[in-house]
């Protein structure tokens, strides 16, 4: 009865990985909060361990009001994270090398808004220790002020999104700070000076002791998925590995199905 249960158990499993799509997709939110301190700011770091090569994108909401002054007409407010309160990040992204701490030389690049200090037209601006869209391990591409955005960033410069194509798997660090963290501070671990800014012209009260934020990570051709601090991403296998697999496991039921039968044979001779 084991041998049955083991070879439907293999059918089974090999139908639902034929059946998945090679470019299944994959997405993961996560939420954070940094904090004012004595002589500057905080800022998260996410680790990354990237197992293939592959595509992911990166989308930050953060700053939870349209425009930077509350005379600016088309200003309006936002709770993106439904907490209940409005902060004011104004979020800086930055991938590093995962070397097992932060380092100057293990910087790869960053990006601001869209289209602003994220390459815009040029590509190359904001890559760091000599990379270049063409030498770096990961190679980043801004989306545009003129699409809508989809994870309810309001912002008129618009938090982070762009697009980052592997070249390059390993381990790798994600920071997002407050504008703005050079690397030097990045190693301190302080972001030296900064302050939270509410929108000027009059906004009442801000909160200013925190700015909480949210990132969407996804994925058309990776799987992507956490531990602990640790996001993993791993690519989607293409259609003919798939059918590796299945055979491969076609022959596994094959074999258990013969010794069942060798045995059956045995025990009634």
């Amino acid at each position: 009865m084991l041998k049955q249960i083991q070879l439907v158990s293999a059918a089974t499993l090999a139908f639902g990985l034929f059946a998945t799509p090679a470019q299944a997709a994959s997405s993961l939110i996560i939420d954070g909060t940094l904090h004012k301190r004595e002589g500057g700011t905080t800022f998260d770091v996410w680790k990354f361990e990237i197992l293939g090569t592959g595509t992911f994108t990166v989308d930050v909401a953060a700053y939870e009001a349209s425009q930077s002054n509350v005379t600016t007409p088309g200003y309006f407010t936002n709770d993106i994270n439904g907490d209940g309160e409005l902060t004011w990040l104004d979020a800086d992204t930055y991938f590093y090398h995962d070397t097992g701490s932060i380092k100057t030389t293990d910087a790869i690049f960053r990006c601001d808004d869209v289209e602003n200090n994220c390459g815009g037209d040029t590509g190359a601006s904001n890559y760091f220790n000599d990379y270049t869209p063409e030498t770096s391990p990961l190679t980043r591409s801004t989306h545009l002020q003129t699409e809508t955005s989809v994870d309810g960033s309001v912002h008129f410069r618009r938090d982070p999104w762009y697009d980052v194509v592997v070249n390059t798997p390993g381990d790798y660090q994600f920071l997002i700070a407050d504008f703005r963290l050079d690397s030097a501070e990045a190693v301190a671990g302080i972001n030296t000076g900064d302050n939270f800014s509410a929108p000027a012209g009059g906004f009442v009260s801000p909160i200013l002791d925190h700015a909480d934020y949210r990132v969407t990570f996804s994925s058309t051709d990776m799987y992507i998925s956490i531990s602990g601090d640790t996001i993993i991403l791993t690519p989607v296998p293409e259609p003919e590995n798939w059918a590796m697999l299945l055979a491969g496991l076609g022959f596994v039921g094959w074999r258990l199905s013969n010794q069942s039968r060798e045995k059956s044979s045995l025990t009634f001779a």
